[in-house]
């Protein structure tokens, strides 16, 4: 079948290839009535728009590059279904990548979103990411903005949550319900989120009077499995503190594991406080009290500002810094 162009739109209109061009492109001045016309008339003939083309004779591209550093972890499913809407809703496609926690294949991923001639980069760094890891797409003039993670020093844009005040709110209600000692499971400590968390949950202890003693830091993998073996070896060394705090919901379900096998019952024997609020934390027997940091919001957020800055909007760097909420569930044991 012969591919259907403007021209062919035109006159089956019964208007100027002109008139065609000025819709497809949204430019120029066209009555509503001629434009829904127009689009009715090109969606019968089967007319679809050559992106690449039009690119060329705008110099603007309507794809957006997302590189996530992991796709496994369901926060970014969330994130990541909410950017695309958000984008789609703006006449924006995006390319989805992940870079696998993997630094050089995150450097090859941006290298081919540059050659592709995306808008824009929304990138969710790996945890060695320097702004020299941007200069490629900023030097094409492509605007990044880094989601979740910070590149500090760097010139992209940040849309995430308070980390600091994320740490604090979860050890402040572990401490107002009766914890007096705590474990922090999981994360590199090389972030600025796991330091940030780090910080603020040390605030609260210093805050209520606790020694930081009472306060252990046990950094590594995100994964299910280490957080379920590093309980385990705590529980094997002597004493389990109150609480843990799991760096995700994702490793919290290795906590629940290993108190499953322990004998250990959450929310009586150990209070459990984590960071996401993804669904899975209320399928957990009981459920996971956590820490929304609004994945969803995050990558809705990030989104729109990579088209701010497409469209023209200020390319200075933003920072954009969601105020996180606790969600209180079964995982808390309650001050008598």
């Amino acid at each position: 079948m012969k591919k259907v162009g403007i021209r062919q739109v035109a006159e089956q209109a019964g208007v100027s290839v002109a008139t065609v061009s000025y819709v497809m492109s949204g430019n120029g001045r066209v009555s509503k009535e001629t434009r829904t016309h127009v689009l009715k008339t090109a969606e019968a003939l089967g007319f679809i728009r050559n992106e690449s083309a039009a690119r060329l004779r705008s110099g603007q591209s309507k794809m957006i590059g997302v590189i996530l550093n992991n796709i496994v972890n369901p926060f970014f499913s969330v994130l990541v279904a909410e950017l695309e809407a958000a984008a789609y809703r703006e006449g924006f496609l995006t390319v989805l990548a992940t870079a696998q926690n993997d630094h050089e294949r995150q450097s090859k991923l941006i290298e081919s979103m540059v050659s592709q001639g995306v808008a824009a980069i929304i990138l969710s760094p790996v945890h060695e990411t320097t702004p020299a890891d941007l200069e490629v797409a900023q030097r094409r003039g492509i605007p990044v903005v880094s989601c979740v993670r910070d590149v500090p020093g760097s010139d992209a844009s940040f849309v995430g949550v308070d980390d600091h005040r994320s740490g604090y709110i979860a050890a402040r209600t572990l401490i107002d319900n009766g914890c007096r000692t705590a474990a922090f499971i999981g994360g590199y400590d090389h972030t600025t989120t796991w330091n940030g968390r780090r910080d603020g949950m040390l605030a609260a202890f210093r805050e209520a009077g606790l020694p930081e003693a009472n306060f252990k830091a046990i950094p590594g993998f995100l994964t299910p499995a280490f957080a379920e073996s590093a309980l385990r070896s705590i529980a094997a060394e002597g004493p389990l503190p109150d609480a843990v705090m799991p760096f995700n919901d994702d490793l919290a379900t290795g906590i629940y594991a290993a108190c499953r096998a322990g004998g250990i019952k959450v929310g009586t024997d150990l209070s459990i406080v984590s960071f996401d609020n993804v669904p899975i934390g209320t399928v957990l027997s009981p459920q996971l009290s956590t820490v929304d940091i609004f994945p969803g919001r995050i990558g809705a957020e990030s989104a729109l500002r990579a088209m701010e800055m497409v469209r023209g909007s200020s390319r200075d760097r933003r920072e954009i810094r969601l105020a996180p909420e606790v969600v209180n569930r079964g995982s808390v044991r309650r001050s008598q």
